[in-house]
């Protein structure tokens, strides 16, 4: 009986940890800079840290009108991965630059619980140069000339049944790249 509990709770695991890895990967991948009148782009990833990136992006478009999206990917106190957005607003209007609502529209759960980096386990997020060369992230997060430098983000995800039960961990790890970041920094 054990057995099978435990092979249910893999099989399960397994399956949201792919899809989670999914639907963060995506996310991702739709990462772009915002456009500032009059000054620099802000860079694409707004903040950095180990268990949690906020970026701007343009996906889960819900009108024909084409608005970017702030969007944190994060751990709750139940070390849930969580997406939480924030709808633009365009200022001034008409101008094509946005800024972005101070409360979110938008909040659910991407994968069940993330285990804690101990040891040689790699934290949630790490952040990669164009060469390959991954960057050491404070524990403030990665400076703003460290945020536009980034060319790629691997997730390592490792999900158990508990923060405490390992039994049944699966664990998943993909580099994924930003494709719509000026091609100086993504590479030939």
């Amino acid at each position: 009986m054990r057995t099978v509990t435990q092979t249910r709770m893999l099989s399960t695991n397994a399956r949201e940890s792919s899809n989670g890895m999914n639907e963060v990967s995506r996310v991702i991948r739709a990462a772009t800079e915002n456009p500032v009148s009059g000054a620099a782009n802000q860079p694409a990833l707004e903040q950095a840290l180990n268990e949690s990136v906020t970026l701007y992006a343009y996906i889960n478009l819900t009108s024909s009108a084409e608005l970017p999206v702030k969007i944190r990917l994060s751990l709750d106190s139940s070390r849930r991965l969580i997406e939480t957005q924030w709808p633009a607003v365009e200022f001034p209007a008409g101008s094509g630059f946005f800024t972005f609502s101070p409360t979110s529209s938008s909040t659910k759960i991407m994968a069940g619980t993330i285990a804690p980096q101990t040891g040689t386990r790699p934290y949630l997020f790490t952040y990669v140069l164009k060469d390959g060369t991954e960057l050491t992230t404070p524990s403030t997060g990665l400076t703003a000339a460290q945020r536009e430098t980034v060319a790629a983000i691997t997730v390592t995800m490792t999900l158990q049944g508990s923060a405490t039960d390992t039994r049944s961990a699966v664990t998943l790890r993909n580099t994924v790249g930003m494709p719509n970041l000026p091609v100086f920094r993504t590479g030939p």
